[in-house]
């Protein structure tokens, strides 16, 4: 029984603090500003023993007391202008970080009056809108879509709607249309402060490809291609260098044969190979063969140089080269 009683006894209690804190505040006002705006903050009481507190989330931005009103230091500081006719302060050049719960706290020495809540919602303005399109061509329908986004600057988070066309809300749209056929779209974005909009017209080509736009398929042919013509390329090469190797190998062998135009006489007096351009079966590096010469002719290079060869051969030749072997 004394446990239920305690129960009971603080139940009222927390009952009777929300009661008296409910009676001693007036309802809350949202007020929605743009940055750079101002803000007035009236005391609207009677000026005999009054005494006022301006906040800000609980942080004191100026008092009023003894027909005295007071700055104090706060983030709004140098942004602060009194206004002691009407008791209050105006807040200027509003900023985002502005937001939050201002409070007017009035009373007297006998009365307290009740607090004035204004919640206050600082945003950035609107100041361009642009419509994004990516647009693609579907060859199995025979028609052309569409991706539209709409994207606002300034405020981070507008509220996007669509018409002309279609009726739409949010940033985003697709369409689909059909040869020949156009559209005009138009994109608005807002907020509580400030309005903005755009217009975009899009029309239906008929393409002979499959591929308009960013679409997803002909992407993927396109690797597929690109990937085989790059084989088809290396598979080429390769061959083409096999093939130039083989032919390397095969007249290196061939050289080393001894099939030149410097072969010398074998042994049977018989060259194995003779050029045709070779004159009278000799090379310029071949001396006079076996058979005996019977005419005084130049029979060697040496012996066109020096035409007054001696007729015949001794031991008292002067030269080395006129020696017929």
């Amino acid at each position: 029984m004394n446990i239920f009683q305690k129960s009971w006894r603080s139940i009222l209690g927390v009952l009777l603090v929300f009661f008296l804190q409910s009676s001693c505040t007036d309802p809350v006002v949202e007020v929605h500003k743009a940055v750079g705006d101002s803000l007035d903050l009236i005391a609207n009481f009677s000026k005999e023993d009054l005494e006022v507190k301006w906040k800000l989330n609980e942080t004191d931005l100026a008092e009023y007391a003894k027909n005295k009103l007071i700055l104090l230091k706060s983030q709004f500081y140098k942004r602060l202008e009194m206004n002691e006719d009407n008791i209050g302060i105006t807040v200027k050049d509003l900023k985002l970080q502005d937001s939050g719960i201002l409070s007017i706290v009035a009373g007297t020495s006998s009365i307290q009056y009740p607090t004035k809540l204004i919640q206050l919602h600082v945003h950035d303005l609107i100041r361009d809108v642009q419509i994004e399109l990516n647009d693609s061509w579907l060859l199995s329908k025979n028609i052309c879509i569409f991706n539209l986004r709409c994207q606002a600057s300034g405020d981070p988070n507008p509220s996007y709607s669509w018409s002309g066309y279609l009726v739409k809300t949010g940033p985003n749209l697709n369409i689909s249309l059909h040869p020949a056929e156009s559209a005009t779209l138009n994109c608005t974005a807002n907020n509580t402060v400030s309005i903005k909009h755009t217009t975009k017209t899009v029309e239906c080509k008929e393409q002979s490809g499959t591929v308009l736009g960013n679409a997803g398929f002909p992407q993927m042919y396109l690797l597929i291609a690109v990937g085989v013509s790059i084989i088809v390329i290396v598979i080429f090469s390769g061959t083409v260098a096999a093939c130039c190797r083989w032919r390397n190998q095969t007249g290196q062998g061939e050289s080393e044969g001894g099939i030149t135009v410097y072969e010398d006489v074998n042994t049977d007096g018989i060259a194995k190979k003779r050029p045709g351009s070779v004159v009278n079966g000799m090379s310029i590096y071949e001396t006079v063969d076996d058979m005996k010469v019977t005419q005084n002719l130049p029979q060697t290079l040496y012996d066109k140089i020096n035409y007054q060869r001696h007729p015949a051969v001794s031991a008292n030749t002067s030269s080395p080269y006129q020696e017929v072997l």
